[in-house]
């Protein structure tokens, strides 16, 4: 079934980087907002800022938070608070290191009798966060959220 999107259907993201001399550098995105990143100390970088792998989980973070917050206000569901929180692991193969696996867990706490609406925006929350679901086929994601009334 094609659902019909209120959005764009194609988009284009842009960013430069730039290195900051050391041992990281400057992202530029958008419209001139800056991410400062360095490399971890485990690998001789300073580890002064974000390194790009939490970077990365932090996008899939805020992906599925954003999602989320597209249904709960489709809904026009009474939302109390809404926390996620994400591990990724990574491994050496002998060539390099890959992310083997992604880890999201989180608590929706809703107003009275929003509870269903609440597991509804979780479940559509998972099928359309567009970076979770880019990445499944090379990355296994497990997302666990859990609801509840206040």
């Amino acid at each position: 079934m094609k659902i019909k999107s209120k959005y764009p259907e194609t988009l284009e993201y842009s960013a430069t980087s730039k290195w900051d001399g050391k041992t990281g550098g400057i992202a530029t995105v958008g419209n001139e907002r800056e991410i400062v990143y360095d490399t971890p100390t485990t690998y001789g970088g300073g580890g002064t800022a974000v390194c790009p792998d939490e970077m990365f989980l932090a996008s899939i973070l805020g992906c599925l938070n954003n999602t989320f917050l597209d249904f709960q206000r489709k809904f026009e569901m009474e939302l109390l608070s809404f926390n996620l929180k994400g591990r990724a692991t990574s491994k050496f193969d002998k060539e390099g290191y890959q992310i083997t696996g992604i880890e999201v867990t989180g608590e929706v706490v809703v107003g009275e009798d929003e509870l269903e609406t609440g597991k509804r925006c979780v479940e559509l929350m998972k099928k359309f966060c567009h970076l979770s679901r880019s990445i499944k086929k090379c990355i296994p994601i497990k997302i666990e959220v859990t609801v509840r009334e206040a």
